[in-house]
């Protein structure tokens, strides 16, 4: 990866203005996510430019480092990474949102909190999001970096105990 601005996407630079993106990807689409760099603030005007920026490179979602530069949250989700064949998340005390499938996720997997830099998009084995909407969603593709297997075994696996679990108890 090259030096560039203090946030990067697939194969792109810095666009001068929001603009929204020609077309949404279509459920079901091999989900991708661009990084960014940026500053946690209490304004979603950030996120929007950042999801207009990643529809455009062909992402479904952006992911934002925290002020200090260290891995953090989706626009509109939190992120897992697998590392060893061991899941990860950022803690709660990188700004990311304690979303509540974050949280059962990280308790049915055994995920460990953990801070993590940014560069840690390019050496995870595995990636995979979470929210409401997404429950547990791999990642396919970071800045032009392709996870061919995705998802990889231990995505799988939190997907299955995620759907399974959730599904068993309609209020966990």
């Amino acid at each position: 990866m090259t030096p560039g601005p203090p946030w990067s996407s697939p194969s792109a630079r810095r666009s001068p203005a929001p603009t929204p993106p020609p077309s949404s990807p279509s459920p079901g689409s091999a989900t991708s996510a661009a990084r960014w760099l940026s500053l946690k603030t209490t304004s979603y005007a950030e996120n929007v430019v950042a999801l207009a920026h990643a529809h455009r490179q062909g992402a479904s979602e952006a992911l934002f480092g925290n002020t200090v530069g260290r891995l953090c949250e989706g626009t509109g989700s939190n992120v897992f990474v697998v590392l060893d064949g061991e899941v990860h998340t950022p803690p709660l005390a990188s700004g990311c949102l304690a979303g509540i499938t974050r949280a059962l996720v990280a308790e049915w997997t055994g995920a460990q909190e953990t801070d993590l830099p940014m560069d840690v998009l390019e050496r995870a084995e595995e990636v995979f999001l979470t929210s409401t909407l997404r429950d547990v969603q791999a990642v396919h593709r970071i800045d032009g970096r392709e996870l061919p297997s995705a998802p990889g075994p231990v995505t799988a696996k939190a997907m299955r105990i995620f759907a399974e679990r959730s599904a068993a108890d309609i209020d966990p």
